[in-house]
């Protein structure tokens, strides 16, 4: 089989947390993530948008990467309205990396993993 036949296709994100409940909530309450009831070893998992995100409590401490300095995954989110989304990231003391330009803004998980969070068009 050459390169050219093998495709490879994302289904799902897996997340590394220090604290489960923390990040449980950050995806289902502040991002909107839905419960998906599918069995995760143990690990919840979630739909958010097209993706499929489990939850694996197994980290030690948060991420010490720093936006721009190390390389890293980014999650790249779209929403419809993003200044009603500075204000749920406010609301929810959500850490903001990079603030609102009109156009996107950088914001990070409860481990210090980054999303970058689009106004879409």
């Amino acid at each position: 089989m050459t390169g050219r036949e093998l495709i490879f296709r994302p289904t799902a994100l897996t997340i590394a947390c220090t604290d489960l409940d923390r990040s449980r909530r950050f995806y289902k309450d502040v991002l909107g993530a839905s419960p998906d009831p599918r069995d995760g070893y143990g690990c919840p998992w979630f739909r958010l948008g097209a993706w499929s995100i489990t939850l694996m409590p197994n980290a030690a401490e948060r991420s010490q990467s720093s936006f721009p300095d190390h390389a890293m995954t980014i999650l790249w989110l779209e929403v419809d309205d993003l200044g009603a989304a500075e204000r749920l990231f406010a609301r929810h003391q959500v850490e903001v990396i990079q603030p609102s330009d009109g156009q996107f803004m950088m914001i990070a998980d409860p481990d210090g993993l980054m999303i970058e969070v689009w106004q879409a068009e």
